[in-house]
């Protein structure tokens, strides 16, 4: 792809996404609001269409889609899904440690843990270890799989289209950090407006979310590669809307919300160096 058709094609997918968020902020009072969620729902598929057109008009890039996945595909889903579950509950688990807060949901004991509230699909109250592990897993697999299809619309993109065009252009570490850059300012004016962030939206914004983004896109690049096909990343993404979101969201805090955001990046900024020394120890083929 030239320098000019890749310049208009990062143009008209954050001039749609800004319009459609510019729009949510002056529209709904509250974004976490049911209607407002809706309209992040077509903020997200927003980058598909964009990509769809883009490629309807460009027939020659239409090979640089990463879609047809391996047979592994199956196994890399499901190790995403666990992935994104595990960070959710090493936050949790070092917020309770240090006595920053604790879980609105669970109470852990060394033979069981009783769960008070939450969607888990095999039910709430006192569980045995082993019975509470299977609960999450089954719950996080069926929330991952349902917004993985809303989490399409970005990563048909991000990780499915632009992940290995920037990648052929920057090298395989430059052009994932340049794409988890242009992801996080693709949030830019909902998050600037308070969404994610409330209490600090310019440091979330310009500093927090670029680091916890470009640390993401590397753990969904390699899920990527490792499977020749944004579906895992898209399944990730999910997982990380809901079940890595929910456990996190929901800890009761004794402290300002800055530090559960601080300990949340460091724990992504970790898990994403373990990726980026996997990617540099395989050689992908980038077409």
């Amino acid at each position: 792809m030239s320098n000019k058709k890749l310049l208009i094609y990062c143009g008209l997918i954050f001039f749609v996404s800004w319009v459609i968020q510019i729009f949510i902020i002056l529209i709904f009072k509250d974004l976490n609001s049911l209607s407002a969620k809706l309209g992040h729902a077509v903020t997200m598929i927003s980058p598909l269409l964009v990509t769809i057109g883009f490629m309807i008009s460009n027939k020659n890039l239409r090979t640089k889609l990463l879609w047809k996945p391996k047979r592994n595909v199956f196994c890399i889903s499901l190790l995403a899904i666990v992935i994104s579950t595990i960070t959710a509950f090493v936050v949790l688990f070092v917020m309770q440690y240090l006595r920053l807060g604790h879980s609105g949901w669970f109470e852990f004991s060394s033979s069981s843990v009783a769960i008070s509230g939450g969607p888990f699909l095999l039910g709430l109250g006192q569980q045995t270890w082993i019975f509470f592990i299977f609960n999450i897993l089954i719950t996080a697999i069926v929330y991952s799989l349902l917004t993985g299809i809303i989490a399409i619309g970005e990563e048909f993109a991000w990780r499915g289209f632009l992940q290995g065009i920037l990648i052929e252009r920057y090298g395989i570490i430059k052009g994932i950090i340049f794409l988890g850059f242009l992801w996080a300012m693709w949030h830019l004016p909902i998050q600037l407006a308070g969404y994610n962030y409330p209490d600090n939206p310019v440091l979330g914004s310009l500093i927090i979310s670029p680091l916890m983004l470009i640390s993401v896109s590397f753990f969904y690049a390699w899920l990527t590669l490792k499977s020749n096909s944004f579906l895992p990343a898209a399944i990730a993404h999910g997982a990380f809307n809901t079940i890595e979101e929910g456990v996190i969201s929901n800890i009761n805090l004794e402290v300002p919300m800055l530090y559960l955001i601080s300990i949340k990046l460091v724990v992504t900024l970790l898990t994403g160096l373990v990726f980026v020394y996997l990617i540099r120890q395989k050689s992908f083929n980038i077409h």
